[in-house]
């Protein structure tokens, strides 16, 4: 069991992004670090086999200064901290503000979704030109967990709102999604426009 942690703000807006309600720096909530420590706590006490933070977003890297702080506290405590990036390792390696948070991460998962290299093959990986980095001995590239095939977690809320995480299908995904069932279909009435007539006498 994980705690994740969803950051606000993501300048690479990649096509076909989960969570483009994410982009914006603007939206979601002003949290502060031990605001979210305290949250952490007591999901620690809750269920004791909790065993590290996961950053998502939007982009955590956008954010490093703060996260690399916040990781460390995490660390120190004994939880491991895997993070999602749209950046790959060596776009983070250029970025001055990165280091600090890279040296408080065990697992990286780089790399910017590209639908057209869409995969639900690997665990943890929407597409196949991400990477998982192992920057430390906290996870092993032999951890069952990293061999099963990728998956979507849906949920819904009291008030019947529904939300999907992770990589789903696309099917799943347009089911839960009406913004994406809407482009899927104008994408379908594209690719029927550039189909050429059949020849006369053509079966």
């Amino acid at each position: 069991m994980r705690f994740v942690l969803w950051v606000q703000g993501c300048s690479l807006a990649c096509p076909d992004c989960c969570n483009p309600h994410m982009w914006s720096a603007r939206g979601g909530e002003s949290w502060s670090q031990e605001q979210i420590w305290e949250r952490l706590e007591r999901a620690r006490a809750r269920h004791p086999e909790l065993e590290g933070l996961t950053l998502v977003g939007g982009e955590p890297f956008e954010q490093a200064p703060a996260l690399a702080a916040f990781c460390a506290r995490v660390r120190a405590a004994g939880l491991n901290v895997m993070a999602f990036s749209g950046y790959t390792l060596a776009e983070l390696a250029e970025r001055p503000d990165a280091g600090a948070l890279l040296a408080e991460v065990d697992l990286l998962v780089d790399g910017r979704y590209q639908r057209e290299e869409h995969t639900s093959e690997r665990r943890f990986v929407g597409s196949t030109n991400q990477v998982m980095h192992f920057l430390t001995d906290a996870f092993s590239p032999e951890d069952p967990r990293f061999q099963e095939p990728n998956h979507a977690e849906i949920r819904m809320n009291h008030l019947g709102e529904v939300q999907v995480v992770g990589f789903p299908f696309e099917k799943v995904r347009a089911a839960f999604d009406p913004a994406y069932q809407a482009k899927l279909r104008q994408e379908e009435k594209r690719q029927q426009g550039k189909r050429l007539p059949a020849a006369e006498g053509s079966s």
